[in-house]
């Protein structure tokens, strides 16, 4: 009896040996059971690379334990069945990113641009009383130039970022700087040699009529100097002051749609690289410009000479109105705005070629660095122009044209974040970064809440801050917090 017992324990336990064993392997290699259908099934993954690192990952409302990859920094969280999941990460002192989520036999879906946004931020306040309209930072990062109204007309100011100092300041009597007005930047020279500042000038005639002239003035930081570039090169009419990328003593100006180069230190250096143009922009390459009347885009080097290259041989539409701004980011990335604020863009990716109307109303547009999306927007809407294939989750198409938001009041600030895969706008007195990721939905989270309704941001994408102004005993003023949070190597 006793033997009959053993032999029955024994073939118990080799039958759940050889069901426990074969269960036990697929399970290892990432199969599940599913019991409705009774059959084992290839189970997938969800993989999360987010900021900050260390996160809680809810699906479905439950806590799930997660792998590290401590590789490529992401965190895993493995077998789950395929179908529909609500995924929510969470992390203390953040806003939660929430998604639905599918889940597909034997893949792994991707979320590896994951901000989280604090509830409250540390703010750094600098001494810039009375700043009055933006900011611009200088090559190397380590200066702010800004402008301040005064009684008499208008201070250029230039602050030490990381002393928190004011270095310089130059006064222009008369003088008044309006980025909504003039929509032109001031612009440091690439090796922060100069500045140029677009300036309205108010001025009392012989009669006692007060007129306004716009004029530019260069500044010089290290020899402590300012002059007047209009008077300089006896030339009432300038417009459209850029700085020649690789000569510091260089920049390029339109005067009466005549493109010119001309030597900041020498006013016989003056040249004419083309006419009849209506807009250009520079690259270390050459010197893209816009010619009227066809709006043909041709290229020449940046000292003007050797041969002049056609880019372009038609344009998409009969031209009412002239081009206003010329953005290239090569020779196969151009964009148009005209006077109307109608965009215009002309892509070559692969084998296909597209020149044609993307939108209207157009207040602003920024290529990526890598030249595969366009970020443009209106008063009230912010969307993205996908000018290649994007093979990483989410899966986008070339030519792919999506709206990212909008919103009934007037959007500002609308700049691209750092991954290229967020941009961070403002609405009213809220700073605000919304995902470019679709599935789903786009989480959109919110950055500091400041009081006038009229503030400005820069994010700086070298230095992962967000400059910002805010009112600071009745006067406006400079403040920045450090977006994202800094991680070391590897997450650790």
């Amino acid at each position: 009896m006793k033997k009959h017992k053993r032999a029955l324990f024994f073939w118990f336990l080799t039958a759940l040996f050889l069901i426990v064993a074969p269960a036990s392997v697929f399970y290892a290699k990432g199969y599940r059971f599913d019991f409705d259908r009774g059959v084992f099934v290839y189970s997938g993954i969800i993989s999360i690379k987010s900021n900050p690192t260390e996160v809680d990952i809810y699906i479905n409302g439950k806590l799930k334990n997660s792998d590290i990859n401590r590789i490529n920094n992401s965190v895993n969280v493995e077998g789950l069945m395929p179908g529909e999941y609500d995924l929510t990460i969470k992390a203390e002192g953040f806003q939660d990113w929430n998604k639905k989520v599918r889940i597909h036999s034997g893949l792994a879906t991707e979320f590896w641009n994951i901000i989280l946004v604090k509830n409250e931020y540390e703010k750094t306040e600098y001494l810039t009383p009375n700043i009055n309209d933006r900011i611009f930072t200088s090559p190397s990062d380590d200066f702010i130039a800004y402008t301040e109204d005064t009684e008499t007309g208008m201070k250029v100011k230039i602050l030490n970022i990381k002393e928190n100092l004011l270095d310089q300041e130059f006064e222009i009597p008369n003088g008044n700087y309006s980025y909504q007005e003039q929509k032109e930047n001031i612009e440091w020279s690439p090796k922060e040699d100069f500045i140029s500042v677009p300036v309205k000038i108010q001025s009392d005639s012989a009669k006692k009529i007060s007129t306004t002239q716009k004029a530019y003035f260069i500044i010089n930081p290290e020899e402590n100097t300012l002059f007047n570039l209009n008077k300089f090169l006896n030339k009432d009419e300038i417009r459209n002051v850029r700085w020649d990328p690789e000569d510091k003593n260089y920049l390029f100006f339109l005067s009466e749609n005549s493109l010119y180069r001309s030597n900041v230190s020498d006013a016989e250096d003056l040249k004419i690289i083309a006419q009849d143009v209506s807009s250009f922009d520079l690259s270390y390459s050459g010197i893209y410009y816009s010619q009227i009347p066809n709006e043909l885009i041709f290229k020449v080097d940046l000292n003007g000479e050797g041969n002049r290259k056609q880019i372009t041989t038609n344009f998409p539409q009969e031209l009412s109105t002239p081009n206003e701004k010329l953005i290239v980011y090569n020779d196969s990335k151009i964009v148009f705005i005209n006077q109307n604020k109608d965009l215009f863009i002309y892509n070559e990716d692969k084998d296909d070629k597209i020149f044609r109307k993307l939108a209207g109303n157009i207040e602003g547009i920024q290529f990526s660095n890598d030249g595969k999306k366009l970020l443009y927007w209106s008063e009230n809407e912010i969307s993205t122009y996908f000018l290649n294939d994007w093979d990483v989750q989410p899966i986008r198409l070339a030519n792919e044209d999506v709206s990212l938001t909008r919103f009934s009041e007037k959007i500002d600030n609308v700049q691209w974040f750092r991954d290229y895969e967020h941009v961070i706008f403002s609405v009213g007195n809220q700073f605000k970064i919304i995902e470019l990721d679709p599935r789903s939905k786009k989480n959109i989270m919110d950055l500091p809440r400041v009081n006038p309704v009229n503030s400005i941001a820069v994010y700086n994408h070298a230095l992962k801050i967000l400059f910002f102004t805010d009112m600071q005993d009745e006067a406006n003023q400079l403040f920045s917090i450090i977006f994202p949070e800094k991680t070391t190597f590897l997450g650790f």
